[in-house]
């Protein structure tokens, strides 16, 4: 069966919801626009409908890539034109393409990139200071709580590819290990430099990548 792949943003309100309800919200808005889903075999079919990496919850995003199982194939191109009938406001499919099966989205992507605009008053040489000390750390340890509940040690520092410090624009940009291998949440980098409250952080994910050849490329 073919694969449709979308290339979607989420904004305003929909960042505060949780990947199962934005999952939930995807398949209504599918259906509402007749979009023959596939659907898994067994006691309990559900649509095959997959998210390359899911947003932590209040973060906005510019790059969504999903993967939705198609029981016949459709015209990407017609359900782009209608998106506004169906889908919430607030979740704009920017672009859509018929693929073949391939690796599990979740399996291919490897980094993301974020951009974390501060709505609060601190100084520049502040943040630049402590974004240059982290830099220059081989490691950088943080305690993080296993599924097990076990407390272990964890090296932050080989995560992070790049963080910067846009003083005109009030905002650091980072690019972070993303994926089954090695995942760094945006809002924990932030807690471990500057221990900001959340709520006067913008967070936004600006790319997805993947790796091919030893390259990294967009994952869309």
């Amino acid at each position: 069966m073919p694969f449709l792949q979308l290339l979607a943003k989420k904004e305003g309100n929909l960042r505060f919801l949780s990947h199962l309800e934005t999952h939930k919200m995807l398949e209504r808005s599918l259906r509402r626009a007749g979009v023959p889903l596939a659907f898994s075999q067994g006691f309990n079919p559900h649509p095959n409908i997959s998210f390359a990496a899911p947003l932590p919850v209040g973060t906005l995003s510019d790059y969504e890539v999903i993967h939705v199982e198609l029981a016949v194939g459709i015209d990407p191109g017609e359900l782009i034109a209608r998106q506004r009938c169906c889908f919430p406001g607030d979740f704009v499919l920017l672009k859509g393409k018929l693929v073949e099966k391939s690796p599990s989205l979740m399996k291919e992507v490897v980094r993301s990139d974020y951009r974390v605009t501060l709505n609060l008053s601190c100084a520049a040489e502040e943040i630049e200071d402590r974004i240059r000390e982290f830099l220059n750390q081989d490691s950088h340890l943080i305690r993080k709580r296993t599924k097990k509940g076990r407390i272990n040690d964890l090296d932050i520092r080989p995560q992070v590819r790049t963080l910067t410090y846009d003083e005109k624009d009030h905002s650091i940009f980072m690019s972070l290990d993303t994926g089954s291998v090695s995942n760094l949440k945006p809002l924990v980098l932030m807690k471990e430099l500057f221990d900001f409250p959340e709520e006067k952080l913008d967070v936004r994910r600006t790319m997805l990548y993947k790796s091919k050849d030893g390259e990294l490329i967009e994952l869309y």
